[in-house]
């Protein structure tokens, strides 16, 4: 995904990092859509100089993928909404999106035993972080 993730947006700093050969319990073509959906707001939701670090580790029998960005951020009152269909932060200066990504991402992942959260500070930027459970070797 993440020479992916480049190849989309060669203009784009992307970093990434990933714990050792790790599998998961999912869907491939599901999963591949939720890092598209993560990665392009992470995109989309940050200045052109900004970075973006895509990053994996593995704790507890689970995995975890965290798109970060630093850009704009999500205000408090807007985080418990991020996840419902057709919620959008800001409708003033919406850039197009038809706050579907975020729901879809979401339950694409909850229906894969995983989870899909957020953690945001305005100003300074936003990681969405999706666990899945690993898989039995």
């Amino acid at each position: 995904m993440c020479r992916q993730a480049k190849l989309l947006a060669p203009q784009r700093t992307i970093l990434c990092s990933t714990a050792s050969d790790t599998q998961v319990l999912g869907d491939r073509d599901a999963l591949k859509q939720v890092l598209l959906i993560l990665l392009d707001n992470a995109r989309t939701h940050t200045p052109p100089q900004a970075v973006i670090r895509l990053s994996g580790s593995v704790r507890d029998g689970r995995a975890s993928i965290s798109v970060c960005d630093t850009g704009t951020g999500i205000a408090p009152n807007a985080l418990p909404h991020i996840f419902e269909r057709f919620y959008r932060v800001d409708t003033s200066r919406s850039r197009g999106g038809s706050g579907l990504g975020l729901p879809i991402a979401k339950e694409l992942v909850e229906a894969q035993d995983g989870t899909l959260s957020v953690e945001s500070n305005v100003g300074k930027g936003s990681t969405f972080t999706l666990t899945l459970p690993l898989a039995v070797t």
